[in-house]
């Protein structure tokens, strides 16, 4: 692929990240609702920003899946330096779409959640606690592609001649995003503190580090 073509596919991919970002703040989950809410004050939280919801849940659509080119932009510079058998750039390759997907999933249930707004609450709070804990708890994936990228930023070694896009202190910054991603599935054990799906550590620590590791990487 072409420098032309990775340098489209990595702003297409920044860009939309950026759109998804304000689309889930403004569906009202930039931090998501307290996890302690009842079925009444859930369903009034989506009566009250129906249309906000459904709007961000449209524009999602359209931009949830930005971990895609960014992840074909990091494989292209992989196969640059892998020999043999590209193990560790199919790992990112694979790991790029399949965490994309659970980007996907939570503004989708969460746009469902609001589509019939009267209907019973208890179906909405299934609906809005499925939503969030697929959002905060969905950790499978993404640790596959930043190993990888901690592995080549380890195993081999920079030429000297500007052109090297994983030096050594990348990896480590990597396996750093790697391991504050995997706290998210605690947010299944408690709905209140730091491990919360609104918490500090579950909610506020991956997503600036998933922000900013994505940024730096770009």
């Amino acid at each position: 692929m072409s420098e032309r073509g990775q340098a489209i596919l990595i702003w297409w991919g920044l860009i939309f990240m950026f759109i998804y970002g304000y689309s889930i703040w403004l569906m009202g989950f930039m931090p998501p609702p307290p996890a302690t809410w009842t079925a009444d004050q859930v369903a009034t939280f989506y009566r009250d920003n129906n249309f906000h919801i459904r709007i961000g849940a449209m524009i999602t659509s359209w931009t949830s899946a930005f971990a895609v080119p960014i992840a074909i932009a990091c494989t292209c510079q992989l196969l640059r330096v892998e020999k043999g058998t590209p193990v560790w750039s199919i790992t990112t390759l694979i790991s790029g779409g399949l965490m994309s997907m659970f980007l996907v999933f939570p503004p989708l249930i969460w746009g469902v959640a609001s589509f019939t707004a009267e209907r019973d609450p208890g179906l909405t709070l299934i609906l809005h606690e499925l939503g969030t804990l697929t959002l905060t708890t969905t950790d499978q994936f993404y640790i596959f592609g930043m190993i990888a990228i901690a592995m080549v930023s380890f195993r081999f070694k920079d030429p000297g001649d500007g052109s090297w896009p994983f030096p050594r202190w990348m990896g480590w910054y990597t396996l750093w995003a790697a391991v504050a991603f995997e706290v998210g599935a605690f947010a299944f054990m408690t709905k209140t503190g730091p491990f919360s799906w609104n918490g500090v550590i579950v909610f506020w620590m991956p997503l600036t580090v998933y922000g900013s590791w994505l940024t730096v990487m770009s």
